[in-house]
């Protein structure tokens, strides 16, 4: 299975646990942390923060962020499912959007807050890791 990993740059820490785990399970991850697309300079987090911030000044002409866009896009078309690691940002959200509109099995992991964000989309919701990882042998029989 290849999973897209959906989750803002904060939880880097728990992308990275998330992905390894997975990848030593046999399965192939997508993630901003290994794309490497959906970033603009190849520079240390501040760094490229500061030049996103900066594109998304002129977001709707900037050839940066649809750049991104299609990175983004391109990753949920390949995935089989998607992960939405919480707590996520709106592209997060919007990701499980698109992910939920091609037709691709969605699983949550953490702590909703805002049931009104998640609606009914997810095939699975776990509250860690740790729950997510041990029943994912069972998640598509």
């Amino acid at each position: 299975m290849k999973f897209f990993i959906a989750s803002p740059w904060k939880n880097k820490e728990e992308v990275e646990k998330l992905s390894e785990e997975l990848k030593t399970k046999g399965h192939e991850t997508y993630s901003f942390l290994e794309s490497g697309e959906n970033l603009l300079t190849g520079q240390p987090i501040e760094a490229e923060m500061k030049v996103y911030w900066e594109a998304l000044a002129n977001w709707q002409n900037d050839k940066r962020i649809s750049q991104i866009f299609e990175s983004e896009v391109n990753g949920l078309k390949a995935c089989d499912a998607l992960i939405l690691l919480l707590p996520a940002g709106d592209s997060s959200h919007v990701e499980a959007g698109i992910a939920y509109g091609l037709g691709k099995k969605l699983f949550l992991i953490g702590a909703i807050n805002k049931p009104e964000v998640v609606y009914l989309m997810f095939n699975k919701i776990y509250m860690d890791i740790t729950s997510f990882l041990s029943d994912l042998p069972n998640i598509f029989s």
